[in-house]
């Protein structure tokens, strides 16, 4: 088809280029001549004829034989409609169409009245301010107004086209371009049907005047609905799909349950929903008791998000932190007790009431608020832990009962997500609880003279994951204390327990006085052997606060540190070892022995201190001894120096356990040490009377000499018939006076009952009635038998 204008003397005053091509004329050929330059003198009578229709506001229709540019004659249809020039001039709209197929004019005149009042195809015509000028009754039926109705109101006033106003710049694009508008599809609803969604196939062409002036537009407009439909519903449930499965990967990726619910709120709005929120029952956050379905439902919201900027979305969608009770017979319990999802496309005032986080006063309306809704349970194994509202605006297309269906999938994935999450976090609450009942408490580690304690330990709170660190003060015979760290391997509930378990074993091993090798010795194979226990690594470190001897073992552990009153540190040259429970076949363990100086600390750690994905161990140690070596103001605490040191190393933490256990070497001026050694030989006992005395006088102790002296002898004189190598005699006096002797002979003495006739087992019955405390232990060398003395009393 083409079309052109005329005025009221037959004057063509406006010639598109649809025209131009159709006729093969220009508009400067044709501008201004009468119309019987195209179809000669029947011209003048036919728009004679239709100027008077035209009058009466009738459309006028005629076969006529047209000229066109190259001298060639086609029959075509004129259709001629009532135009009124922005001058307000008479003028006529002329549609021209090929009718050389037609055999008569009875047809022909059927085909103009199928095509401008019964055909599907809607024609219109719109001035320069997209106002409706003139359309047939297609068109009208289209939009579901009247034809006279349209005349003088913009398109956009008539057709909602869902591209956010795309649909009328592309047609005030063809009024400044003159490029024609072809076949574009929109999707729209008019203003005589809102609750219908039409497709429309448009194609707009530009009217010019005489002039050039342009005049307005005209368009063709099919109705491809039904065509569309379908390939519109499998473009949504492909989206629905694509939404669901996106979800997957985007919701539930950790292991907070107020994560994983905003995780679902920032993906569902805007793509989805305007607004959701998420509330879970208050007994399934608790762990409680299901309340029966005769009972308010009590719930928290835990996360909400909005893109509605209106007082009743921003009252509605937000996260309060105050429990909600919603009354038996409310949308939300039907929908937590059913397990069944529940959607409005219009809300009550009762429902938006019931959304709201906060009683307050703002009056809450309907028409403020959003426009559908849909609350989905949140289920997970058979129970139902929440619920999750989502909701669009008036604005938007309705939540329907295809979303319905994706809001159920979107929460029940959700839920899982959270149950796991809750899992998860009783797990690690377990584990937590386990692993601090394990740990020493702090009266334990609590300093003694001669020595200072400090330790720091940090449980990883990022994750549901918990550690085996441990550290332990365990008070040992005589002045000696062991000093331990350690970790099992495993980073659950069954590291916590496995360390519990070592810990004990540990603590048991060591009240045997046993020799830190063989100590090891014996854990590794009850960790190898114990199917609840995996690998550990441990140091161990006995220490006397008297002497200031320590004495090192390590099993695979990152080695101690040593620093200095000077600020300068050494990492202790103790041979690494084999982790516990290797079973690489009995792994030998080697102890080091060194002396710590006066105000020295010894530094015990877990790899959490100084390990890390993004650099060696090694690395760490030394970021550890530049943090010791740091600067400290004098008469600092050990404790200081421990919370600077792991302060200053924090930044670097990761999401490991991590154990901290250091003990300082004050100076003690009232302690006093002294070692000898004597000969196997029986001149050694009074030998040895004789420095022991001499040694109690210079420490003022003459009141406890003699008795000092008497036990001593007795150890000497058992050690004489046994030792086949010198025997070595230390005395120590700290908060008591602890006398040791050793030998080589591994067997270790027994108290046993003496009667009057026996000679044998004498002296161990003196020893046993007269000190505060005494006993024997195996060394690497043999054998070390003591006893204790009160300073006072």
């Amino acid at each position: 088809m083409a079309s052109f204008v005329v005025d009221g003397g037959a004057r063509i005053t406006s010639w598109g280029t649809d025209a131009a091509a159709w006729f093969g004329r220009s508009a400067e050929e044709v501008l201004g001549q009468h119309c019987g330059l195209l179809f000669g003198e029947d011209a003048h009578e036919v728009l004679a004829d239709a100027s008077v229709r035209a009058a009466a506001g009738e459309i006028h229709t005629t076969v006529l034989p047209a000229t066109l540019g190259d001298g060639t004659r086609r029959d075509v249809l004129v259709t001629c409609s009532p135009l009124s020039e922005i001058t307000g001039r008479p003028a006529l709209l002329c549609q021209v169409a090929d009718v050389e197929e037609l055999s008569s004019n009875e047809v022909r005149t059927a085909f103009v009245d199928a095509l401008m009042r019964k055909s599907p195809l809607g024609l219109g015509v719109l001035d320069n301010d997209l106002r409706y000028v003139l359309v047939n009754d297609t068109l009208a039926d289209f939009n579901g107004v009247p034809a006279p109705d349209h005349l003088g109101r913009r398109v956009g006033e008539l057709v909602r086209a869902a591209d956010g106003g795309e649909y009328e710049k592309r047609l005030r694009r063809v009024l400044e371009t003159g490029e024609s508008l072809r076949n574009l599809l929109i999707a729209c609803r008019t203003e005589g049907r809102p609750d219908r969604d039409r497709v429309w196939s448009v194609s707009f062409f530009r009217l010019t005047g005489n002039e050039n002036q342009v005049l307005g537009l005209g368009g063709m407009i099919f109705d491809v609905t039904e065509r569309e439909t379908a390939l519109l519903d499998a473009s949504a449930v492909r989206q629905r799909l694509s939404l669901v499965n996106q979800a997957g990967t985007e919701v539930g990726t950790s292991l907070g349950m107020a994560e994983t619910a905003r995780e679902l709120t920032d993906f569902a709005v805007p793509e989805f929903a305007d607004a959701a929120i998420v509330e879970l029952r208050r007994e399934f956050l608790e762990s409680g008791r299901h309340r029966p379905a005769g009972e308010p439902v009590p719930t928290l919201r835990i996360a909400a998000r909005s893109v509605l900027d209106d007082p009743v979305a921003r009252l509605l969608f937000t996260v309060s932190g105050r429990e909600r009770m919603h009354p038996v017979g409310s949308p939300v319990h039907e929908v937590v007790c059913t397990g069944r999802a529940w959607r409005s496309r219009v809300l009550t005032s009762r429902t938006l009431a019931e959304l709201a986080p906060d009683d307050g006063t703002v009056g809450l309306s309907p028409a403020r608020g959003p426009g559908s809704l849909i609350l989905a349970p949140l289920k997970a194994r058979g129970r139902c832990l929440g619920f999750v509202a989502f909701a669009r605006s008036t604005e938007r297309e309705p939540l329907d009962a295809d979303d319905v269906k994706v809001a159920e999938e979107l929460a029940t994935r959700t839920a899982i997500s959270l149950d796991n999450a809750r899992l998860y976090d009783e797990e690690r609450r377990v584990a937590i609880a386990l692993q601090r009942n394990m740990l020493p408490d702090a009266k334990d580690v609590a300093g003694r003279p001669g020595l200072d304690i400090a330790y720091h330990y940090w449980s990883t709170g990022s994750s549901a994951r918990v550690g085996g660190d441990w550290f332990d003060v365990i008070p040992l015979s005589g002045h000696r204390v062991a000093l331990v760290v350690g970790d099992m391997m495993g980073h659950d509930i069954h590291a916590a327990a496995g360390m519990g378990q070592l810990r004990t074993a540990m603590h048991t091993l060591a009240e045997l006085d046993l020799d830190p090798v063989d100590l090891f010795v014996r854990l590794d194979g009850i960790v190898e052997n114990n199917p609840a226990m995996d690998h550990a690594t441990c140091v161990y470190a006995v220490y006397n606060t008297v002497t200031r001897r320590c004495s090192i073992a390590n099993a695979g552990h990152p080695p101690p540190v040593l620093r200095y009153s000077d600020r300068t540190t050494e990492v202790a040259r103790v041979d690494p070892g084999m982790p516990l429970g290797t079973g690489l076949g009995g792994p030998e363990f080697t102890v080091v022995d060194l002396e710590l100086p006066e105000d020295s600390i010894l530094v015990l750690y877990t790899d959490g201190l100084v390990e890390r994905r993004s650099r060696d161990i090694d690395v760490g140690i030394e970021a550890l001894r530049a943090a010791l070596a740091a600067p400290v103001p004098s008469g600092l605490s050990v404790q200081q120096v421990c919370d600077d040191t792991v302060a200053a190393l924090e930044n670097g933490i990761n999401d490991d356990d991590l154990a901290v256990l250091m003990a300082r070497a004050p100076a003690v001026p009232d302690h006093r040490s002294a070692r000898w050694t004597v000969p196997p030989v029986p001149g050694s006992a009074p030998r040895a009377r004789e420095l022991v005395g001499r040694a109690m006088r210079d420490w003022g102790l003459e009141a406890l000499m003699d008795t000092a002296q008497l036990l001593m002898s007795e150890l000497v004189t058992n050690a004489v018939r046994h030792a086949r190598g010198d025997i070595e005699i230390q005395m120590a006096k700290g908060e008591t006076l602890v006398v040791e002797v050793s030998d080589d002979d591994e067997r270790l003495p027994h108290r046993a009952h003496v009667t009057e006739l026996d000679e044998k087992g004498r002296g161990l019955a003196v020893v046993d009635g007269i000190a505060r405390g005494w006993g024997a232990r195996s060394v690497r060398s043999g054998k070390v038998v003591w006893f204790e003395l009160p300073l006072a009393g």
